[in-house]
């Protein structure tokens, strides 16, 4: 009991010496400590691995299974006490030091935030550009997966919404340039589904009545998220192109709409409904100005 009554003293007594040392300036501080936790880790395995004499009489007379508590402790302190030593030996800051792996999500997340990027782009971004090992940039995309920070079916979507908006540009259009980007054709595909309707193909809704004010449904299609009837949509596209064309050569007109459908890839059904439809609209419009003109 005695020994154990020595090393709660010499306990007590080791942050003392810290305590009454002068305080380091703001430039050593860090220094400063770290030597004063080796100076005091170095007494403590001094202390413990030396017993005094009174240590080594108490111990004689106490019983042995005192004894073996006493020696599980000393080997623990000891052990911990060079642990400490260990670590704090060490140059400042490496305790804490990040790894290349960490290293590389970080630099995932600064691409992100930049701009939103595939998991293929991102593989480029870090092997080619970074230099980071390839298992290294492929194990720190998994984890930002994992956690949800990153989808490859997420950007699908955000690409064929950006698409859609900007270019009218046709789902499997999208779905190709998605290829492209690296993205796998599952991912695009749910991507993609959570846009379109039918990837195949954007349909004219049967009851379009095609009116070149573009009332009802026009409010709805143009709400940011919504998109339910692309087709309604495409033809309003559509019209107001259309209508930077008038006083043109009937031939030209169609010609230039259907190559404007074309490069977005519609295909030549979905490009012969909508010529036919505002030539039809012309021609409606056409025939209400007769009647009005007869009637004056």
């Amino acid at each position: 009991m005695r020994a154990a009554a020595l090393r709660v003293a010499r306990a007590v007594a080791a942050p003392s010496v810290v305590a009454a040392s002068p305080r380091p300036s703001a430039s050593s501080s860090f220094a400063f400590w770290r030597e004063n936790q080796i100076v005091n880790a170095r007494r403590e395995v001094a202390t413990r691995a030396a017993p005094t004499r009174d240590d080594a009489l108490s111990s004689s007379s106490s019983s042995s299974s005192d004894a073996d508590a006493d020696a599980v402790a000393d080997a623990r302190a000891v052990a911990a006490a060079a642990a400490v030593e260990e670590t704090l030996s060490r140059a400042p800051g490496s305790a804490f030091e990040t790894t290349e792996y960490d290293r590389a999500k970080a630099q995932i997340l600064r691409f992100l935030n930049y701009k939103p990027r595939t998991r293929a782009e991102l593989m480029t971004k870090l092997v080619e550009d970074k230099l980071y090992d390839p298992d290294v940039a492929a194990g720190a995309i998994d984890y930002l997966q994992s956690k949800g920070v990153h989808s490859d079916v997420d950007y699908a979507e955000q690409w064929g919404r950006y698409k859609w908006r900007t270019a009218k540009w046709a789902p499997w259009r999208i779905k190709r340039s998605l290829a492209e980007k690296g993205v796998d054709w599952r991912d695009a595909t749910e991507g993609l589904s959570r846009v379109f309707d039918d990837l195949g193909e954007v349909k004219l809704s049967a009851g379009e009545d095609g009116d070149g004010d573009g009332d009802g449904d026009a409010t709805r299609a143009v709400v940011a998220g919504e998109e339910e009837d692309k087709g309604a949509e495409l033809l309003r596209a559509a019209r107001r192109r259309w209508t930077l064309t008038r006083g043109m050569p009937s031939q030209t007109r169609r010609r230039r709409m259907s190559a404007w459908l074309e490069r977005r890839g519609h295909r030549f059904g979905v490009v012969r409904d909508i010529v036919e439809t505002l030539e039809g609209e012309d021609a409606a419009r056409e025939a209400e100005e007769a009647e009005e003109f007869d009637a004056d």
